[in-house]
Protein backbone atom coordinates (compact mmCIF):
# COMPACT_ATOMS: atom_id res chain seq x y z
CA UNK A 1 0.00 0.00 0.00
CA UNK A 2 1.53 3.53 -1.27
CA UNK A 3 2.42 6.03 2.03
CA UNK A 4 0.89 8.82 2.24
CA UNK A 5 1.86 11.33 4.69
CA UNK A 6 1.42 14.74 5.55
CA UNK A 7 4.52 17.72 5.74
CA UNK A 8 5.44 21.36 6.90
CA UNK A 9 4.52 23.63 3.93
CA UNK A 10 5.35 26.94 3.15
CA UNK A 11 2.85 29.00 2.11
CA UNK A 12 2.67 32.68 0.90
CA UNK A 13 0.39 34.73 3.57
CA UNK A 14 -3.30 34.55 2.50
CA UNK A 15 -3.20 38.40 1.08
CA UNK A 16 -0.50 37.25 -1.25
CA UNK A 17 -1.76 33.82 -2.49
CA UNK A 18 -3.19 35.14 -5.38
CA UNK A 19 -0.44 37.26 -6.51
CA UNK A 20 2.55 34.37 -5.78
CA UNK A 21 1.07 31.11 -6.74
CA UNK A 22 1.81 31.10 -10.84
CA UNK A 23 1.14 28.49 -13.87
CA UNK A 24 3.92 26.10 -14.65
CA UNK A 25 7.00 28.22 -15.43
CA UNK A 26 6.91 26.34 -18.88
CA UNK A 27 3.66 27.72 -19.59
CA UNK A 28 4.43 31.16 -19.90
CA UNK A 29 6.07 32.72 -23.49
CA UNK A 30 9.61 34.67 -22.95
CA UNK A 31 7.27 37.70 -23.37
CA UNK A 32 4.48 36.20 -20.68
CA UNK A 33 7.87 35.98 -18.29
CA UNK A 34 8.92 39.27 -18.64
CA UNK A 35 5.98 40.83 -18.16
CA UNK A 36 4.37 38.83 -15.05
CA UNK A 37 7.82 39.81 -12.82
CA UNK A 38 7.77 43.45 -14.12
CA UNK A 39 4.29 44.35 -12.84
CA UNK A 40 4.02 41.45 -10.29
CA UNK A 41 6.81 41.76 -7.57
CA UNK A 42 5.26 38.87 -5.09
CA UNK A 43 5.23 36.11 -8.13
CA UNK A 44 6.76 32.89 -7.57
CA UNK A 45 8.35 33.28 -10.52
CA UNK A 46 11.15 35.86 -8.96
CA UNK A 47 12.13 33.22 -7.03
CA UNK A 48 12.72 30.66 -9.67
CA UNK A 49 13.73 33.76 -12.19
CA UNK A 50 17.77 33.09 -12.29
CA UNK A 51 16.83 29.74 -14.62
CA UNK A 52 15.65 31.65 -17.42
CA UNK A 53 17.10 34.90 -17.30
CA UNK A 54 20.68 35.18 -19.06
CA UNK A 55 23.79 35.81 -16.86
CA UNK A 56 27.50 34.44 -16.81
CA UNK A 57 26.56 31.85 -14.26
CA UNK A 58 26.59 28.21 -14.66
CA UNK A 59 23.25 25.88 -14.29
CA UNK A 60 24.03 25.05 -10.97
CA UNK A 61 24.64 28.35 -9.53
CA UNK A 62 22.02 29.58 -11.50
CA UNK A 63 20.03 26.53 -9.46
CA UNK A 64 21.71 27.66 -6.21
CA UNK A 65 20.85 30.75 -6.55
CA UNK A 66 16.93 29.96 -6.69
CA UNK A 67 17.21 27.90 -3.13
CA UNK A 68 18.80 31.00 -1.59
CA UNK A 69 15.88 33.55 -3.17
CA UNK A 70 13.37 30.77 -1.60
CA UNK A 71 15.19 30.61 2.26
CA UNK A 72 15.15 34.45 1.57
CA UNK A 73 11.63 34.63 1.06
CA UNK A 74 11.10 32.52 4.47
CA UNK A 75 12.22 35.68 5.77
CA UNK A 76 10.04 37.73 5.39
CA UNK A 77 6.56 38.36 6.94
CA UNK A 78 5.06 37.36 3.50
CA UNK A 79 5.29 33.22 4.30
CA UNK A 80 4.30 31.13 6.58
CA UNK A 81 5.60 27.47 7.74
CA UNK A 82 3.00 25.28 8.68
CA UNK A 83 3.34 22.33 10.76
CA UNK A 84 2.20 18.86 9.19
CA UNK A 85 -0.43 19.25 7.37
CA UNK A 86 -2.54 18.11 4.02
CA UNK A 87 -3.79 20.40 2.02
CA UNK A 88 -7.70 20.11 0.66
CA UNK A 89 -7.43 21.92 -2.92
CA UNK A 90 -10.72 23.30 -5.05
CA UNK A 91 -10.33 24.49 -8.67
CA UNK A 92 -14.05 26.03 -9.81
CA UNK A 93 -13.62 26.90 -13.47
CA UNK A 94 -16.08 29.67 -15.11
CA UNK A 95 -18.36 26.74 -16.47
CA UNK A 96 -18.58 25.86 -12.97
CA UNK A 97 -17.10 22.58 -12.98
CA UNK A 98 -15.31 21.96 -9.85
CA UNK A 99 -12.60 19.66 -9.09
CA UNK A 100 -10.95 19.00 -5.99
CA UNK A 101 -7.81 17.19 -4.66
CA UNK A 102 -5.45 16.33 -1.08
CA UNK A 103 -2.00 17.51 -1.12
CA UNK A 104 0.73 15.34 0.54
CA UNK A 105 3.78 13.15 0.06
CA UNK A 106 4.24 10.09 -1.42
CA UNK A 107 7.32 7.61 -0.77
CA UNK A 108 9.73 7.13 -4.12
CA UNK A 109 10.02 3.46 -2.92
CA UNK A 110 6.57 2.80 -3.59
CA UNK A 111 6.85 4.19 -7.29
CA UNK A 112 9.70 2.30 -7.46
CA UNK A 113 8.07 -0.86 -6.45
CA UNK A 114 5.03 0.04 -8.78
CA UNK A 115 2.67 0.69 -6.39
CA UNK A 116 2.50 4.17 -7.93
CA UNK A 117 1.45 3.39 -11.67
CA UNK A 118 2.24 5.13 -14.99
CA UNK A 119 0.80 5.08 -18.26
CA UNK A 120 3.53 7.80 -20.35
CA UNK A 121 7.06 7.00 -21.28
CA UNK A 122 9.75 9.70 -20.30
CA UNK A 123 12.30 11.03 -21.95
CA UNK A 124 15.74 10.52 -19.98
CA UNK A 125 17.20 13.71 -21.12
CA UNK A 126 14.43 15.72 -19.33
CA UNK A 127 14.65 13.86 -16.18
CA UNK A 128 17.90 14.39 -15.78
CA UNK A 129 17.47 17.97 -15.97
CA UNK A 130 14.74 18.62 -13.69
CA UNK A 131 16.92 15.97 -11.10
CA UNK A 132 20.02 17.81 -11.32
CA UNK A 133 17.74 21.62 -10.33
CA UNK A 134 16.20 19.32 -7.50
CA UNK A 135 20.00 18.35 -6.52
CA UNK A 136 20.76 21.87 -6.13
CA UNK A 137 17.47 23.56 -5.14
CA UNK A 138 16.02 21.04 -2.71
CA UNK A 139 12.52 21.91 -2.91
CA UNK A 140 9.09 21.15 -4.64
CA UNK A 141 6.86 23.98 -5.59
CA UNK A 142 4.45 22.00 -7.58
CA UNK A 143 2.79 18.41 -7.16
CA UNK A 144 2.68 15.65 -9.13
CA UNK A 145 -0.83 14.84 -9.75
CA UNK A 146 -2.07 11.47 -8.85
CA UNK A 147 -5.40 9.51 -9.25
CA UNK A 148 -7.30 6.33 -7.38
CA UNK A 149 -10.78 4.66 -7.44
CA UNK A 150 -13.50 7.03 -6.09
CA UNK A 151 -13.94 6.22 -2.39
CA UNK A 152 -17.20 7.89 -1.08
CA UNK A 153 -15.28 8.19 2.70
CA UNK A 154 -12.33 10.57 1.38
CA UNK A 155 -15.27 12.68 -0.09
CA UNK A 156 -17.15 12.78 3.34
CA UNK A 157 -13.16 13.71 4.85
CA UNK A 158 -12.93 16.70 2.60
CA UNK A 159 -16.30 17.82 2.72
CA UNK A 160 -15.57 18.13 6.68
CA UNK A 161 -12.41 20.43 6.26
CA UNK A 162 -14.20 22.23 3.60
CA UNK A 163 -16.74 23.84 5.74
CA UNK A 164 -13.84 25.64 7.51
CA UNK A 165 -12.38 28.83 5.86
CA UNK A 166 -9.52 28.57 3.12
CA UNK A 167 -6.05 29.43 4.09
CA UNK A 168 -5.94 30.71 0.44
CA UNK A 169 -8.62 31.72 -1.84
CA UNK A 170 -8.67 33.88 -5.14
CA UNK A 171 -9.35 33.88 -8.84
CA UNK A 172 -6.72 34.02 -11.42
CA UNK A 173 -6.84 36.12 -15.06
CA UNK A 174 -9.07 33.42 -16.54
CA UNK A 175 -11.26 33.60 -13.79
CA UNK A 176 -10.53 30.33 -12.64
CA UNK A 177 -11.27 29.92 -8.71
CA UNK A 178 -8.53 28.38 -6.18
CA UNK A 179 -8.96 28.04 -2.93
CA UNK A 180 -6.84 25.55 -0.02
CA UNK A 181 -7.84 24.83 3.26
CA UNK A 182 -5.15 23.57 6.12
CA UNK A 183 -5.65 20.17 7.49
CA UNK A 184 -3.87 19.53 10.62
CA UNK A 185 -5.79 18.04 13.66
CA UNK A 186 -3.93 15.15 14.28
CA UNK A 187 -7.37 12.79 14.27
CA UNK A 188 -8.25 14.74 10.96
CA UNK A 189 -4.77 13.58 9.72
CA UNK A 190 -4.67 10.19 10.41
CA UNK A 191 -8.37 9.54 9.06
CA UNK A 192 -7.40 10.93 5.87
CA UNK A 193 -3.93 8.96 5.71
CA UNK A 194 -5.74 6.18 6.60
CA UNK A 195 -8.47 5.66 4.33
CA UNK A 196 -5.94 6.89 1.35
CA UNK A 197 -3.27 4.00 2.31
CA UNK A 198 -6.10 1.31 1.81
CA UNK A 199 -5.34 1.83 -1.87
CA UNK A 200 -3.29 -1.12 -3.22
CA UNK A 201 -2.08 1.56 -6.44
CA UNK A 202 -2.35 4.73 -6.89
CA UNK A 203 -2.41 6.34 -10.61
CA UNK A 204 0.09 9.11 -12.63
CA UNK A 205 -2.08 11.50 -14.13
CA UNK A 206 0.54 14.02 -14.98
CA UNK A 207 3.36 15.26 -14.01
CA UNK A 208 5.08 11.81 -15.10
CA UNK A 209 9.00 13.53 -15.45
CA UNK A 210 8.64 15.26 -12.31
CA UNK A 211 8.02 11.73 -10.48
CA UNK A 212 10.83 10.70 -12.58
CA UNK A 213 13.05 13.03 -11.63
CA UNK A 214 12.12 12.63 -8.26
CA UNK A 215 13.26 9.15 -8.33
CA UNK A 216 16.73 9.87 -9.51
CA UNK A 217 17.03 12.69 -7.19
CA UNK A 218 16.52 10.56 -4.17
CA UNK A 219 18.53 8.07 -5.63
CA UNK A 220 21.62 9.86 -5.59
CA UNK A 221 21.08 11.68 -2.31
CA UNK A 222 21.19 8.20 -0.80
CA UNK A 223 23.87 7.32 -2.39
CA UNK A 224 26.01 10.85 -1.42
CA UNK A 225 24.45 11.15 2.61
CA UNK A 226 26.33 9.62 5.20
CA UNK A 227 23.44 7.74 7.42
CA UNK A 228 20.70 8.25 4.75
CA UNK A 229 17.44 6.38 5.54
CA UNK A 230 14.03 5.86 3.78
CA UNK A 231 12.38 8.41 6.35
CA UNK A 232 14.07 11.29 5.01
CA UNK A 233 12.69 13.91 3.20
CA UNK A 234 14.46 13.51 -0.10
CA UNK A 235 12.56 10.46 -0.65
CA UNK A 236 9.35 12.08 -0.82
CA UNK A 237 7.64 13.80 -3.23
CA UNK A 238 4.68 16.06 -3.29
CA UNK A 239 1.85 15.37 -4.55
CA UNK A 240 -2.38 15.77 -5.11
CA UNK A 241 -4.64 13.47 -5.25
CA UNK A 242 -7.70 13.54 -7.09
CA UNK A 243 -10.42 11.06 -7.17
CA UNK A 244 -10.78 9.49 -10.77
CA UNK A 245 -14.75 10.44 -10.73
CA UNK A 246 -13.54 14.00 -10.40
CA UNK A 247 -10.57 14.34 -13.20
CA UNK A 248 -10.90 16.50 -15.75
CA UNK A 249 -9.64 14.74 -19.10
CA UNK A 250 -10.12 16.36 -22.27
CA UNK A 251 -9.23 15.45 -25.61
CA UNK A 252 -5.73 16.00 -27.30
CA UNK A 253 -6.08 16.11 -31.26
CA UNK A 254 -4.18 15.78 -34.50
CA UNK A 255 -3.06 17.95 -37.43
CA UNK A 256 -1.66 16.61 -40.94
CA UNK A 257 0.65 18.49 -43.38
CA UNK A 258 -0.48 16.11 -46.14
CA UNK A 259 -1.57 12.80 -47.07
CA UNK A 260 1.52 10.47 -48.15
CA UNK A 261 0.67 11.70 -51.63
CA UNK A 262 -3.16 10.48 -51.15
CA UNK A 263 -5.78 12.47 -52.92
CA UNK A 264 -8.50 12.76 -50.56
CA UNK A 265 -10.63 10.26 -52.42
CA UNK A 266 -8.00 7.79 -52.07
CA UNK A 267 -7.26 8.81 -48.71
CA UNK A 268 -10.81 8.28 -47.37
CA UNK A 269 -11.00 5.15 -49.39
CA UNK A 270 -8.06 3.74 -47.45
CA UNK A 271 -9.90 4.72 -44.49
CA UNK A 272 -12.85 2.84 -44.98
CA UNK A 273 -11.01 -0.53 -44.75
CA UNK A 274 -10.86 0.18 -40.80
CA UNK A 275 -13.42 2.49 -40.71
CA UNK A 276 -16.95 2.68 -41.09
CA UNK A 277 -17.07 6.25 -42.53
CA UNK A 278 -20.40 8.84 -42.48
CA UNK A 279 -20.39 12.28 -44.28
CA UNK A 280 -21.71 15.10 -41.94
CA UNK A 281 -21.62 17.88 -44.01
CA UNK A 282 -20.06 21.24 -43.03
CA UNK A 283 -20.90 21.63 -39.60
CA UNK A 284 -18.70 20.74 -36.89
CA UNK A 285 -19.79 17.78 -34.48
CA UNK A 286 -17.99 15.89 -31.23
CA UNK A 287 -17.62 12.59 -31.16
CA UNK A 288 -19.99 10.63 -29.42
CA UNK A 289 -18.45 7.40 -27.61
CA UNK A 290 -15.30 5.82 -27.64
CA UNK A 291 -14.18 3.95 -31.17
CA UNK A 292 -15.97 7.23 -32.88
CA UNK A 293 -13.31 9.16 -34.21
CA UNK A 294 -13.43 12.64 -36.27
CA UNK A 295 -11.98 14.35 -39.30
CA UNK A 296 -12.11 17.37 -40.91
CA UNK A 297 -10.58 17.39 -45.04
CA UNK A 298 -11.60 19.75 -47.42
CA UNK A 299 -13.96 21.95 -45.67
CA UNK A 300 -15.89 18.59 -44.60
CA UNK A 301 -16.38 17.10 -41.53
CA UNK A 302 -16.39 12.93 -41.28
CA UNK A 303 -17.45 10.63 -38.48
CA UNK A 304 -15.56 7.38 -38.43
CA UNK A 305 -16.50 4.36 -36.29
CA UNK A 306 -13.32 1.85 -35.59
CA UNK A 307 -14.40 -1.22 -37.74
CA UNK A 308 -14.27 -4.35 -34.42
CA UNK A 309 -12.47 -6.65 -36.04
CA UNK A 310 -9.44 -4.11 -35.84
CA UNK A 311 -9.72 -3.68 -31.96
CA UNK A 312 -7.73 -6.85 -30.89
CA UNK A 313 -4.68 -5.42 -28.63
CA UNK A 314 -6.09 -5.97 -24.90
CA UNK A 315 -5.47 -2.24 -23.53
CA UNK A 316 -4.57 -0.40 -26.02
CA UNK A 317 -7.88 -1.00 -27.93
CA UNK A 318 -9.98 1.30 -25.64
CA UNK A 319 -7.60 4.27 -26.94
CA UNK A 320 -8.72 6.13 -29.74
CA UNK A 321 -5.07 8.05 -29.88
CA UNK A 322 -3.59 4.09 -30.21
CA UNK A 323 -6.23 2.92 -32.90
CA UNK A 324 -5.33 6.10 -34.85
CA UNK A 325 -1.75 5.70 -34.60
CA UNK A 326 -2.38 2.02 -35.77
CA UNK A 327 -4.81 2.16 -38.82
CA UNK A 328 -4.20 5.68 -39.92
CA UNK A 329 -0.60 7.10 -39.20
CA UNK A 330 2.00 4.38 -39.67
CA UNK A 331 -0.35 2.14 -42.81
CA UNK A 332 -1.54 4.70 -44.66
CA UNK A 333 0.53 8.19 -43.86
CA UNK A 334 3.73 6.23 -43.04
CA UNK A 335 4.33 8.39 -40.09
CA UNK A 336 5.92 5.70 -38.00
CA UNK A 337 6.88 7.99 -34.97
CA UNK A 338 4.44 11.03 -34.36
CA UNK A 339 6.63 12.00 -31.37
CA UNK A 340 9.56 13.06 -33.87
CA UNK A 341 8.01 13.31 -37.59
CA UNK A 342 7.35 17.40 -38.55
CA UNK A 343 4.14 16.30 -40.66
CA UNK A 344 2.32 15.94 -37.82
CA UNK A 345 0.74 18.23 -35.12
CA UNK A 346 -1.12 18.34 -31.45
CA UNK A 347 -4.10 20.48 -30.64
CA UNK A 348 -5.26 20.49 -27.47
CA UNK A 349 -9.18 19.99 -27.22
CA UNK A 350 -11.50 21.47 -25.20
CA UNK A 351 -13.89 18.48 -24.56
CA UNK A 352 -16.60 20.74 -26.98
CA UNK A 353 -17.58 21.89 -29.96
CA UNK A 354 -14.84 24.98 -29.72
CA UNK A 355 -12.05 23.03 -29.96
CA UNK A 356 -13.17 21.43 -33.28
CA UNK A 357 -13.45 24.71 -34.22
CA UNK A 358 -10.21 25.22 -33.56
CA UNK A 359 -9.42 22.64 -35.75
CA UNK A 360 -11.10 23.73 -38.51
CA UNK A 361 -9.87 27.19 -38.16
CA UNK A 362 -6.74 25.69 -38.72
CA UNK A 363 -6.85 23.57 -41.62
CA UNK A 364 -9.24 26.13 -43.31
CA UNK A 365 -5.67 28.43 -42.93
CA UNK A 366 -3.79 26.42 -45.35
CA UNK A 367 -0.90 25.04 -43.28
CA UNK A 368 -2.75 21.53 -42.56
CA UNK A 369 -4.19 19.21 -45.10
CA UNK A 370 -6.97 17.82 -42.30
CA UNK A 371 -7.38 17.46 -38.97
CA UNK A 372 -8.50 14.39 -36.54
CA UNK A 373 -10.20 14.74 -33.15
CA UNK A 374 -11.18 12.14 -30.48
CA UNK A 375 -13.62 11.06 -27.99
CA UNK A 376 -12.17 12.09 -24.13
CA UNK A 377 -9.93 8.91 -22.72
CA UNK A 378 -11.67 7.43 -19.51
CA UNK A 379 -10.11 7.53 -16.22
CA UNK A 380 -10.66 4.16 -15.97
CA UNK A 381 -9.02 3.40 -19.05
CA UNK A 382 -6.30 5.39 -18.23
CA UNK A 383 -6.06 3.01 -15.05
CA UNK A 384 -6.51 0.22 -17.17
CA UNK A 385 -3.51 1.11 -19.40
CA UNK A 386 -1.08 1.54 -15.84
CA UNK A 387 -2.46 -1.73 -14.44
CA UNK A 388 -1.41 -3.26 -17.64
CA UNK A 389 1.82 -1.90 -17.83
CA UNK A 390 1.49 -0.32 -21.41
CA UNK A 391 2.16 3.86 -22.23
CA UNK A 392 -0.41 5.39 -24.24
CA UNK A 393 0.82 7.21 -27.28
CA UNK A 394 2.36 10.56 -26.84
CA UNK A 395 -0.44 13.66 -26.18
CA UNK A 396 -3.61 11.20 -25.89
CA UNK A 397 -4.91 13.47 -22.70
CA UNK A 398 -5.17 16.82 -21.74
CA UNK A 399 -5.93 16.33 -18.33
CA UNK A 400 -6.98 19.37 -14.91
CA UNK A 401 -6.20 20.33 -12.67
CA UNK A 402 -2.85 21.89 -13.39
CA UNK A 403 -1.67 22.26 -10.03
CA UNK A 404 0.41 25.65 -9.38
CA UNK A 405 3.50 26.70 -8.52
CA UNK A 406 3.77 28.19 -4.88
CA UNK A 407 0.83 27.10 -3.73
CA UNK A 408 2.19 25.04 -1.15
CA UNK A 409 5.93 24.08 -0.95
CA UNK A 410 7.93 21.14 0.13
CA UNK A 411 11.40 21.26 1.44
CA UNK A 412 13.30 18.31 0.45
CA UNK A 413 15.99 18.96 3.33
CA UNK A 414 14.92 19.75 7.04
Amino acid sequence: MPQFKPFKGIRPVKEIAGFFSTKSVDNYSEEELVQEVTQNLDSFLHIIKPTWEESSLETDEKHKKVSHNLQEFLKTSKSDLDKPSFYIYQLTKPSKEQVRGIVGLVHMKDYEAGKIKKHEETLTKRVNLFANYLSNIHFHAEPVLLTYPHNQRIDLLMDVEMKRLPVAAFKDKQENQHQLWQVENRLNLQQIKDSIEKYETLYIADGHHRMESSLVYSQKMMEEIKGATDSDHYNYTMAMLVSDKELIIRDYNRLLKDLNEHDSTEFLNKLSEKFDIAERGENPFFPSKKHNLGLYLDGKFYSLFVKKENLTVQGLSELDTYLFEELVLKPILNIQDSRVDDRIDFIRGTGDLNGIKNIKAKVDAGKFRAGFFFYPVASHDLEKIADLGLKMPPKSTYIEPKPLSGLTIFQLKE
